[in-house]
């Protein structure tokens, strides 16, 4: 297995695997300007199994105003489903948790729904704890 930041050489690829995870339909040229767009801001890691894009996670990494270290957010992570439980999802965080750190974030929040009760528990097994906090959101 190898785990890259995707360039715009893997746009295909990570459309793929984003339309099989979110639903959305993005041509792999649109990909490549999302990458671009994103860079600095949100990177795409992608996994391969040989020539076969098999899971991504993006890490979103930006300056906090008022606190002097990175705002790090794991913000999607998706493994091809005939490869999971493969340590595949595990080694994509673990590189998202060492760009991080290099980075300067002292922490990596992530966000997953309240009933996916699956998730919860592989975050927590990797060391995370549950936040006090909630998310409110206003549709604009």
């Amino acid at each position: 297995m190898e785990i890259r930041v995707a360039t715009a050489a893997d746009a295909q690829a990570l459309a793929w695997l984003n339309a099989t995870f979110n639903g959305v339909q993005m041509s792999p040229q649109r990909m490549a300007e999302q990458l671009a767009r994103c860079s600095g801001i949100e990177s795409a890691l992608i996994a391969y199994h040989g020539d076969d894009a098999i899971g991504f996670a993006c890490l979103r990494l930006i300056p906090w105003l008022c606190y002097d270290v990175m705002y790090a957010e794991l913000t999607e992570l998706f493994v091809v489903e005939a490869f999971r439980r493969r340590g595949v999802a595990s080694a994509l965080v673990a590189r998202a948790e060492r760009m991080a750190r290099a980075a300067g974030a002292t922490e990596l929040r992530i966000l997953t729904g309240r009933d996916n009760v699956a998730a919860q528990a592989f975050y927590q097994a990797l060391g995370y704890e549950d936040e006090d906090e909630m998310l409110m959101i206003r549709h604009l």
